[in-house]
């Protein structure tokens, strides 16, 4: 079933360091500049990554997305323009981590944020992209049920398989309590380095995973580390650099397999 306004697509996976974020602020910032695209990057992960990797200090920062979720501020309050023509941006900060129990006992806890967003005026964006926490809990739920599709970032490490393996899971559940639930859009393998383990890691996903698995890998890449402690994305620090084309080309397969329904 699909969402009302833009398509919506959630980063997540279950197991922190994935690329996660990294991932989603680049390909917010690929779609407004290079496809011209009018974005939201909603920041659902209490550490308030996606607004430090533009440059936005949301240490302290008030209003945030968490008081807009709960109904004390409007929208516009809330929202933040960033340095990226076109990409605007929900921020969060250690605030948020206090919302599954405001909203314990809320009868829409589960579904606020698609509520919100739904709420939004038509036209004011053409995509909204999702980062959500490395853990399992009621923000995660929120995510999911506001999303149309899901990207999960994986590293190429063994224990980060199990990550991969509990997302589907939670998408399973969520179907099976709601009747639907966000397509698996596209698995992203991660961090990889030319190792023996990296490489069968890779092949177990392309063979758990054919019709999603993405055909770029997103490797180790020092200029994106450098972008963000900037506040800037590898677009702008480093374009040519390995790291800048892969996470280009990812962007293009998010659009591609994420952003066409």
């Amino acid at each position: 079933m699909p969402c009302d306004g833009p398509r919506r697509v959630a980063f997540i996976n279950e197991k922190g360091g994935s690329c996660k974020t990294t991932l989603c602020v680049h390909t917010a910032a690929w779609l407004a500049t290079e496809r011209a695209r009018r974005v939201l990057l909603v920041d659902m992960d209490t550490q308030g990554h996606a607004g430090k990797s533009l440059g936005v200090d949301v240490r302290g920062l008030h209003p945030t997305v968490h008081e807009w979720l709960l109904g004390e501020v409007p929208f516009e309050a809330a929202v933040r323009p960033t340095a990226v023509p076109g990409l605007d941006l929900l921020p969060a900060n250690k605030a948020l981590a206090g919302l599954p129990v405001a909203l314990a006992s809320a009868p829409d806890r589960a579904d606020r944020l698609a509520d919100r967003l739904s709420a939004l005026p038509a036209g004011r964006y053409d995509v909204v992209l999702l980062d959500a926490p490395p853990s399992r809990s009621l923000i995660t739920e929120n995510v999911l049920r506001a999303a149309d599709a899901v990207v999960v970032p994986v590293a190429l490490t063994y224990l980060a398989l199990d990550g991969c393996a509990e997302m589907v899971e939670s998408l399973r559940e969520l179907e099976a309590v709601r009747g639907h639930a966000p397509a698996l859009a596209l698995v992203v393998p991660a961090l990889y380095r030319k190792t023996q383990l990296a490489d069968e890691i890779l092949a177990k996903l392309g063979a758990r995973f054919p019709a999603q698995l993405a055909r770029t890998v997103l490797g180790w890449a020092v200029k994106v580390d450098e972008a963000q402690s900037h506040g800037r994305t590898v677009f702008e620090h480093a374009p040519r650099s390995p790291g800048a084309v892969a996470l280009a080309r990812l962007a293009e397969e998010i659009l591609e397999r994420a952003l066409a329904g």
